[in-house]
């Protein structure tokens, strides 16, 4: 089945984004993970990933459109592979006829500076190159690109900053501070989703109860349609199941439905130290996100319920649920989310608090720090650049947000 590519978004209030340049064209071949389009927001600039490998079946804008975030702008797929035209939700141009069917000259993002999407006239810029530039006030159109095609790459940039300013960037390391969901913001794995799992066993008439001990062994495996999946295939599954897919969407949805009001009641608080390296990252003008492969609806709710509405509005992404199709240790949600926010992987440091969690954070060149909790603290951490039991309050402060910047400068 074709795989759409989609409108990364890379904030919370972001809408849009500009395609300013396809790097691909219809009948390419593409892996997963290579660059087919540069695309800007009023926030960022950022190049958009192929999520599968396979032919470019088709681009569904022309270069200068703008499109809805989430929307697909290609399909990729295997040769002669048909697709579902994408129904789009208004405000966005195709070339072909879908969206609004306004001429790209004629809206208004179209009216965007052209030396914000490149250097000298037919000559691109990397995004990397264009933020440096930007930092150290370089005119991009003095610069002489040696990437492909001329292309401005962020070393050429930096080989035309001053010596008198050309250290500052190299001190330039951590950007944005990523935070896991559960066991990471909230103790949740153990008093919310394993209750949770419990309560939805009980709803669909299944005599099984996980206890502390056996959900501290299950967490080995990440999701949670995976772990019940495990579970059935070491146990057995109850008997006259018919669909085994079927049963595990069932008890996943009453799960996040009895989780979701676990955390209504509001009996789940922020771990330790949570609320006060996120006011410190606001303050310092830092990226924030948060990264989990739970339910999208659960995550945003802990965000939203425990941290509060003030706070989560300064997050720029919450990437969760099935956003990606690898859970944790693979890198995909730490990848996509460097791409969403428009950032080097190593000016990112996530905080997890399991090896999974680790492993994936690593895998995609990111820092981590690592707040254990009764679950995961006897796992092997060798990788992590801290490991705390908690964050901390006062009097008990474990780590600041400046110690951390220091631990990434000196690693």
């Amino acid at each position: 089945m074709a795989k759409p590519i989609i409108m990364p978004q890379v904030g919370q209030d972001i809408e849009t984004g500009v395609i300013v340049e396809w790097h691909v064209k219809e009948n390419d071949y593409v892996k997963k993970g290579d660059i087919v389009a540069l695309v800007e927001s009023d926030k960022a600039t950022f190049e958009v990933e192929a999520y599968e490998s396979g032919v470019l079946l088709k681009l569904l804008y022309d270069a200068g459109a703008e499109v809805k975030v989430l929307d697909p702008i290609a399909y990729v797929g295997e040769p002669g592979e048909s697709i579902e035209e994408p129904q789009t939700t208004g405000g966005s141009l195709k070339a072909e006829g879908f969206g609004d069917g306004r001429p790209v000259r004629d809206h208004p993002q179209a009216s965007l500076e052209a030396a914000t999407r490149q250097g000298r006239a037919g000559v691109s810029v990397s995004p990397s190159a264009r933020r440096v530039a930007r930092e150290h006030g370089i005119d991009l159109s003095k610069i002489q690109g040696t990437g492909p095609d001329g292309r401005i790459t962020k070393q050429d940039v930096l080989a035309a900053i001053p010596v008198a300013s050309a250290g500052s960037e190299a001190k330039i390391i951590m950007k944005a501070l990523i935070f896991d969901c559960d066991g990471v913001l909230a103790d949740t794995e153990r008093d919310g989703h394993r209750v949770a799992f419990n309560k939805a066993f009980e709803a669909k008439g299944l005599a099984i109860e996980w206890s502390v001990e056996l959900y501290g062994e299950l967490l080995a495996v990440s999701g949670g349609k995976e772990r019940m999946r495990h579970y059935f295939d070491q146990y057995g599954w109850p008997d006259d199941v018919a669909d085994s897919d079927t049963l595990i969407k069932e008890l996943h949805k009453l799960k996040t439905d009895f989780f979701l009001q676990i955390i209504e009641s509001g009996d789940l608080p922020l771990r330790p130290g949570v609320a006060r390296i996120v006011d410190e990252a606001i303050a310092a003008n830092m990226t924030l996100a948060v990264c989990s492969t739970s339910h999208e609806r659960a995550v945003n709710l802990v965000v939203e319920k425990l941290l509060g509405s003030q706070r989560k509005g300064h997050f720029s992404a919450i990437l969760a649920g099935d956003v990606v199709s690898k859970k944790k240790p693979e890198p995909e949600i730490y990848n996509l989310a460097s791409q969403r926010l428009g950032l080097e992987p190593s000016e990112c440091v996530v905080v997890e608090d399991s090896r999974n969690g680790l492993l994936a954070a690593k895998a995609a060149g990111m820092h981590c720090v690592v707040t254990t909790n009764g679950y995961t603290e006897d796992e092997d951490f060798t990788e992590a650049d801290l490991v705390v039991s908690e964050l901390g309050d006062e009097p008990n402060i474990q780590v600041t947000l400046e110690e951390i910047k220091r631990i990434i400068k000196s690693s």
